[in-house]
C-alpha cells in the first residue's frame, strides 16, 4: 500500500503539539487515512466553499482538517473544530 506523500504547514504542527493526546492520536489516524485514501467515506472530504483549492476532511463529528495538493502531494493546513474554515 503507497501513502500519498504529505507536507506539514508549520501552523498545523504548532497547533498538534497542543492538543491532548486523545485528539493528536485522532488527528494522526485521520492524516493516515487520508493519505491512505482521500476519497474515505469517513473522511466526508469535500472543498471549502469559496477557498480555491482548499479541501476539507473530518477528524470526527465536530473537528476537521484542512488541506491542498501540492501536486501528488498532500499540504495539511490547519485542523480545529468547524471553525477552522475562517482561516483554513
Amino acid at each position: 500500500m503507497a501513502l500519498t506523500p504529505v507536507r506539514i504547514e508549520k501552523r498545523f504542527r504548532k497547533r498538534l503539539g497542543k492538543k491532548p493526546p486523545e485528539m493528536r492520536k485522532r488527528i494522526e489516524d485521520a492524516v493516515t487515512q487520508l493519505r491512505v485514501d482521500h476519497r474515505h467515506p469517513s473522511l466526508r472530504t469535500h472543498r471549502v466553499w469559496g477557498r480555491r483549492g482548499v479541501w476539507e476532511a473530518r477528524i470526527d463529528e465536530g473537528n476537521r482538517l484542512t488541506f491542498h495538493w501540492d501536486g501528488p502531494r498532500i499540504v495539511l493546513r490547519n485542523h480545529c473544530n468547524h471553525d477552522v474554515l475562517k482561516t483554513p
